[in-house]
């Protein structure tokens, strides 16, 4: 039992530490701008028919996670869904991930879990439920034939049964949690996730894209997500790394969007006054 605890709880470890080490660095490929908010860059595009900015956001197992914004500069409605946004490492194309595909994901993660917490529940009830006191009395009998010893043992059970009964209610109460966590992410998959919408001009529409981890692909590699608005092709690129390595050159000057000071507009200097013309004599 403390074998199965070991590596159950060593894997948790590894799969915690492995998720917290990868990070998402944007590279500059082209015309792009950066810009930055306590310390989380943000990319912009921006051409005569639409506008495009993605910020890269902390992974969902490992998978390259990204907040999308578009903005509709053209005279016509247009549609903008996950249809539209292709990902890429080199020549290899990765799916970007649909809401129902991510739900299901989701649902099987949260069953893995009960299950998981259920085994752990159970393994640790077997062991509490070992758990015992047990009380020693000794004592001599006299009798006209000699003197006799005696030994006697009583065992109470009682402890070990009721750490085994919060035990399970601990793994009950567990896995109500991840239940209750399970539908709040369905229901934010549900309205965050990219999904086919119509842009009316000037308007604007966001959400998050997630797409799918490369196979036997080592780090670090590049990956461009790329979104096709209004007859306009916008690619960004990020660096998947572990954090604090092989990160990318710094962007250039040029590429930081600035904006120019508002210059106040000064009122021309008063000039001197003029005297009042004299009055023609009559």
């Amino acid at each position: 039992m403390k074998t199965m605890l070991a590596l159950v709880a060593a894997a948790t470890l590894a799969n915690q530490a492995a998720a917290a080490d990868l990070i998402l660095y944007p590279v500059q490929t082209g015309s792009e701008t950066i810009r930055y908010r306590t310390g989380i860059p943000t990319l912009n595009i921006e051409t005569s028919s639409g506008s495009v900015t993605v910020t890269p956001l902390p992974l969902d197992h490992n998978h390259a996670t990204f907040g999308v914004a578009v903005y509709n500069k053209g005279d016509n409605s247009v549609n903008f869904g996950i249809e539209n946004v292709t990902a890429s490492i080199g020549t290899q194309t990765l799916p970007v991930l649909s809401r129902e595909e991510l739900q299901k994901r989701a649902k099987s993660r949260a069953a893995w879990s009960m299950v998981g917490l259920a085994v752990l529940s159970g393994v640790a009830a077997a062991a509490v439920s070992t758990a015992h006191t047990t009380d020693h009395s000794y004592g001599n009998v006299r009798t006209p034939h000699g003197t006799y010893s005696w030994s006697a043992s009583y065992r109470d059970n009682s402890i070990g049964a009721a750490a085994a009964g919060a035990t399970i209610a601990a793994g009950t109460a567990g896995i109500i949690g991840i239940q209750n966590r399970l539908d709040y992410t369905l229901g934010t998959l549900a309205t965050d996730i990219v999904q086919t919408t119509t842009i009316d001009p000037d308007n604007t529409y966001g959400g998050i894209v997630v797409v799918e981890k490369p196979s036997g692909m080592g780090l670090p590699y590049d990956v461009t997500l790329t979104m096709h608005f209004n007859g306009t092709d916008y690619p960004f690129t990020f660096r998947m790394t572990e954090q604090g390595k092989n990160k990318p050159p710094a962007f250039t000057d040029a590429a930081l969007g600035n904006r120019p000071r508002l210059q106040q507009a000064t009122a021309a200097p008063a000039g001197p006054i003029a005297a009042p013309a004299s009055k023609p004599a009559s």
